[in-house]
Order: structure tokens, then C-alpha cells, then sequence
């Protein structure tokens, strides 16, 4: 009778010896899968911006208004996803307002008085915004002129009188900086180039 006995406790002696090592396994499985999420969430794709350059420059001037010039815009990684950075300024004002380019949310805005140095920066840092190709065009324009690759990173600024894109497109080991005319969506030249390691 004994041994009846012993042989029905064996299998839910072994199963109970069990059990911690598959909630182990389970909590191994959680682990990895959590930290394999947060690794892609760290890295911005250019393919994540959704909200478009006009509509940015929209919230901007809702918050500034509609005479508050634009003098530069940024469009870059920032904290795993990429964000539009418009700056600008009036005759007493300068402007910043930064906006996450995936869901057109304004992260935050400031406004400070214009030093009288700045003053004369109004009338000649200007960007007419209804004249700017969509970066979508100016992303091709960028990749095309270096043979292909992905934009990016973008930085509108002036140059010598032009109004410039400048874009950083990956090509494999290679960077490349491209500028292209903001108005025209024609590429001008290349600024530089640089070539990565690759050790893996």
C-alpha cells in the first residue's frame, strides 16, 4: 500500500519541482521581449514622421502668430523619434516651439525679448514658408544627388542669400551632407562626406 502510494506522489512531486523552473523560463522570455522593445523604440525612422513641415509651421504661427517670421527650422532625432525645432522672431520677439513630427504634438515653446542687435535680423533672416518644397522632395533630391541612401536629418538655414536645406543622408559606412535649395527642391552641391567603420 505504501508503495501505491509513493507512486501517485511521484508525478506531482516532479511537476511541483517543475513549475518554478518554467515560471523562470516565462519570466526570461518577458524580460527579453521587453528590453528587444525598448531597444526599437530608441531608434528614430525617418518613415515616423507623419506630421508635415507646413503643418509644424502652422502651429507655430497659431502660437506666435501669423508675423512672427520664420528664420530656421530643424528636423532631428531627439529622444527616439525626431522632432521639428522652428525657431523665428519679430521687432521685439524671438521664437522657439519644438513638435514631435509624429503626432504633431508641441513639446514646448518660449518666446524672449529681441536684443536691439537682432533687430535688423528680421527683414533679412526671413523664410516664406509658402514657398518651401515638402521634405519628401527635398529628402529625393538629397539621395539622388549622393547616388541614394535615407535622409536623415534636415536643417534649413541661409547661405550666402540662399535659403538651404541641409541633409544629412546615411549611404551604408557613409554620411553625406547635402544642400538643396528650399525653394526650388534642386539639389546645389555636397557639403561633406564621411565614412563609419563598420566593426560588427
Amino acid at each position: 500500500m505504501k508503495k501505491v502510494i509513493l507512486l501517485l506522489l511521484a508525478p506531482l512531486m516532479l511537476a511541483g519541482c517543475q513549475a518554478p523552473e518554467s515560471a523562470t523560463e516565462s519570466s526570461v522570455s518577458s524580460s527579453s521581449t521587453s528590453q528587444q522593445t525598448s531597444t526599437k523604440t530608441t531608434v528614430a525612422n525617418p518613415k515616423t514622421i507623419k506630421v508635415s513641415l507646413a503643418t509644424a509651421i502652422k502651429r507655430y504661427h497659431k502660437q506666435f502668430g501669423p508675423h512672427a517670421a520664420i528664420s530656421e527650422i530643424k528636423v532631428e532625432r531627439e529622444n527616439g523619434r525626431y522632432e521639428y525645432d522652428v525657431s523665428g522672431l519679430d521687432q521685439q520677439y524671438e521664437y522657439e516651439m519644438v513638435i514631435n513630427a509624429n503626432t504633431g504634438k508641441v513639446l514646448r515653446h518660449s518666446r524672449e525679448k529681441l536684443e536691439a542687435d537682432d533687430q535688423d535680423e528680421q527683414t533679412t533672416s526671413q523664410i516664406d514658408p509658402n514657398q518651401l518644397t515638402t521634405l519628401t522632395k527635398i529628402s529625393e533630391a538629397a539621395t539622388k544627388k549622393v547616388g541614394g541612401g535615407t535622409a536623415v536629418e534636415w536643417s534649413l538655414d541661409h547661405e550666402n542669400g540662399e535659403i538651404l536645406w541641409e541633409v544629412k543622408v546615411n549611404r551604408g559606412t557613409q554620411t553625406s551632407e547635402v544642400q538643396v535649395n528650399a525653394y526650388t527642391g534642386k539639389a546645389v552641391r555636397i557639403v561633406e562626406t564621411e565614412t563609419t567603420d563598420d566593426d560588427d
